[in-house]
């Protein structure tokens, strides 16, 4: 994964799937799609996962195995979007791998707490609308 390579013709939805509700994408599949060996992609993981903290790499980076066209069961990996993203990156040096954890982190919080303030808006501004219904809309008497 050294050399950037122009990424053929080729339908990522093939190298994707949902699964319980994330994208994720097997070893075998960043190989295919970016034309290098698996080994090769084996290596550049097991790379990854040792510059990356260990909650990154338990939670981006599955063992997994498969039986091949002669019959043997190999190792492979399946990968989260975050975990294939940082093996496609390229060779960079570590702080950017730290940076990209810190960024996952901060948008997960930071959704998080967005989500937490619109529902408390969310209230206030119901509370608001009844308000204003009463003042605008007098009772009916009806008698």
């Amino acid at each position: 994964m050294n050399n950037p390579s122009v990424i053929p013709a080729f339908d990522f939805r093939e190298m994707v799937q949902a699964k319980n509700g994330e994208v994720v994408t097997t070893s075998r599949k960043v190989a295919k799609y970016f034309g290098k060996r698996h080994g090769d992609v084996l290596r550049k993981i097991e790379q990854v996962k040792s510059d990356c903290s260990s909650e990154f790499g338990q939670r981006n980076f599955a063992s997994a195995d498969y039986i091949d066209e002669q019959g043997k069961v190999r190792p492979m990996y399946s990968l989260t979007k975050d975990g294939w993203i940082m093996v496609v990156m390229g060779e960079e040096m570590q702080h950017r791998y730290a940076i990209k954890e810190t960024r996952s982190k901060l948008k997960g919080t930071i959704g998080s707490r967005l989500m937490n303030e619109r529902k408390k808006e969310k209230r206030v501004l119901a509370l608001e609308h009844e308000h204003i219904m009463k003042v605008t809309q007098p009772e009916l008497l009806i008698g």
